[in-house]
């Protein structure tokens, strides 16, 4: 789990770098206001592709862990329940 913890630190520091260095990278170059919100509307479009993206594949990361997660849990809980019924037989004599 800490595995993927960093996995999603590290492309939410790749997504909050390209939005602040865009952002930057437009807003300091001299351009017209009509050039600027072209370079601003591009460059959103390419943020939201590398988001969606780092979403996908973060989510393909963790899809196999929660599988496990939930094997898991559904197998303690087997032994949890017999267990309860071995209690509960060894009480009964």
């Amino acid at each position: 789990m800490r595995r993927d913890n960093n996995s999603l630190l590290f492309i939410s520091g790749v997504i909050l770098g390209a939005v602040v260095g865009g952002a930057m990278g437009v807003l300091f170059a001299p351009a017209s206001g009509e050039e600027t919100r072209d370079k601003i509307a591009k460059k959103s479009k390419k943020v939201m592709k590398e988001v969606k993206k780092g979403a996908q594949e973060l989510g393909e990361k963790i899809e196999p862990a929660l599988e496990n997660v939930k094997k898991e849990f559904a197998e303690r809980v087997e032994e949890m329940k017999a267990g309860f019924e071995k209690g509960a037989k060894a009480v009964k004599k």
